[in-house]
């Protein structure tokens, strides 16, 4: 499941961890363990132990505008979805941002045995159902916190819109897919252009990175992780992103459906393509990221061709 980083981890020492967290737990004078945490490809994540208790540090790399973002997700969030509780954050500390968040002794659903694919399914569809049941009355991008930035207008198409010019104009997207490929997913996205979801009365909370390495199973629940990508957008984005992963969890289709529609979820007729189909945005915009990455940019090649020559197969 590990994929290449795009920025390299930063590495402190135990003194320099226990000056981040002290703000929260003044009375700690020692750390009784810390490591980085493998897994994304961003942020620098620590597990620490403090005064008894396990908690994850989340140095925010790339971009300190992603913590204020989370913890006003985790202000509206916290106690009614199943995520690690958010403890402390400081968007305004120098040279970066950061968080501390509850230690969720779980397993990555993708270690998860097969045995439990029907309830690991529906688990992730009542999840989802949960999350997209938070509603916003504008679609975009979000920028100072939760407000939205970089608005969708209303009956537009804007995975579509921003897939096909990526694809289009990127700097790098299409030496890496090739000409051939690159023309083939743009002509299958002009012809398929209607399953991509449109803006309507369907914005709602969408977390935007919906795949295994951010999805904690315990004890019958699934915990969400990393809300940093999350906008005010259209939830069959979420299913997009976990489609793509379905062959690396134990992944039952009829129960995900069950466990969104049980949980209050509504999804289109055609939703299995839709959810193929849109998840082309994320594609394009990590295989147009620096830099290079041969591993994930084999495993997003792949996905784009089994999804044009499975099209007529799909679900």
């Amino acid at each position: 499941m590990e994929v290449e980083r795009s920025i390299q981890n930063i590495v402190l020492n135990s003194q320099q961890l226990l000056e981040l967290i002290q703000p929260a737990f003044p009375g700690c004078h020692e750390l009784t363990n810390f490591k980085i945490l493998s897994g994304g490809a961003l942020n620098t994540n620590y597990k620490l132990g403090v005064e008894g208790k396990q908690f994850v540090l989340r140095i925010y790399v790339r971009d300190r505008i992603h913590c204020k973002m989370e913890k006003e997700i985790h202000a509206l969030i916290d106690s009614k979805i199943s995520t690690p509780r958010l403890i402390y954050a400081d968007e305004n500390h120098h040279p970066f941002a950061y968080a501390i968040f509850q230690f969720i002794e779980g397993n990555h659903i993708f270690e998860v045995s097969s045995e439990l694919k029907k309830p690991l399914s529906y688990e992730l569809g009542s999840v989802l159902a949960s999350i997209h049941g938070y509603k916003f009355e504008k679609a975009g991008l979000f920028g100072d916190g939760i407000t939205i930035a970089q608005p969708f207008e209303a009956g537009s198409s804007p995975y579509f819109k921003e897939a096909f010019r990526v694809l289009s104009s990127g700097q790098f997207v299409r030496s890496r897919l090739g000409d051939k490929l690159s023309n083939e997913m743009l002509d299958f996205m002009l012809q398929n252009k209607d399953f991509f979801p449109q803006v309507g009365e369907n914005i709602c909370l969408t977390h935007a990175d919906f795949k295994p390495v951010n999805l904690l199973y315990k004890a019958g629940n699934v915990f969400v992780l990393d809300w940093e990508f999350a906008h005010a957008g259209i939830g069959i984005l979420d299913f997009a992103i976990l489609l793509r992963h379905r062959d690396q969890f134990p992944f039952d289709s009829k129960s995900l459906v069950k466990g969104y529609s049980d949980f209050g979820g509504k999804l289109p007729e055609e939703w299995f393509r839709s959810a193929l189909i849109t998840d082309f945005v994320n594609i394009v915009q990590l295989l147009d990221s620096a830099p290079e990455r041969p591993q994930l940019f084999h495993q997003l090649k792949n996905s784009v061709q089994k999804t044009i020559c499975e099209w007529n197969n799909s679900y």
